[in-house]
C-alpha cells in the first residue's frame, strides 16, 4: 500500500489547493512502439497537480500536452472543464507520483485543456482519486493519500 502526505492550507494564498507532484507522459507501450520506428520523446517533466474531487477526469495543460507530444486519441471536442465549456483533447498517457510510493497508472485517459493563470499544470480527477483513500486533517493542514 502506497501513502503520501501533502500540505494544504486553504487560507494561505501561496498554497490554496491540495497539490501533489506528478509526471505525465506517453504510455510505456506507445513509447516502445514509436521508439522502434525511430521517434524520440522528450524527458519526462515533473509538475504540480491539484487534487480535484469535483473533476470526473484528469486534465493537463494543452500547452504541456503539445510540447511533450502526448499521443492524442480523439480530436478536440467541447467539454465542461475548469468551470467552463472549452475544446479539449483526449490523450492516452501515463501518470506517476514521484517522491511517493503511490501506484502509477499506465495507460490512463487524460484530457488536455487551456489553463489560464492557474498555479498548477494538471488536476487529478475522480478517475484516479476513486482508487485512493483521502483524509484531510484540518488541524495539521495535511491531506493523506493511501492507495
Amino acid at each position: 500500500m502506497g501513502i503520501a502526505r501533502v500540505k494544504w492550507d486553504p487560507l494561505n494564498p501561496e498554497n490554496p489547493f491540495a497539490c501533489i507532484d506528478v509526471i505525465v507522459m506517453n504510455s510505456e507501450a506507445y513509447i516502445e512502439q514509436q521508439g522502434d520506428l525511430g521517434f524520440e520523446f522528450r524527458s519526462p517533466v515533473k509538475m504540480k497537480a491539484m487534487l480535484d474531487t469535483g473533476a470526473s477526469f484528469t486534465v493537463i495543460s494543452k500547452t504541456w500536452a503539445r510540447n511533450c507530444k502526448l499521443f492524442q486519441t480523439l480530436p478536440d471536442t467541447e467539454r465542461k472543464v475548469l468551470g467552463t465549456t472549452i475544446k479539449c483533447g483526449e490523450h492516452a498517457g501515463s501518470i506517476s507520483f514521484p517522491g511517493t510510493d503511490l501506484q502509477g497508472y499506465d495507460p490512463v485517459r487524460i484530457v488536455s485543456a487551456v489553463f489560464v493563470r492557474e498555479p498548477f499544470s494538471c488536476l487529478i480527477g475522480t478517475d484516479i482519486l476513486r482508487h485512493w483513500k483521502l483524509t484531510f486533517d484540518g488541524k495539521s493542514k495535511t491531506v493523506t493519500i493511501e492507495d
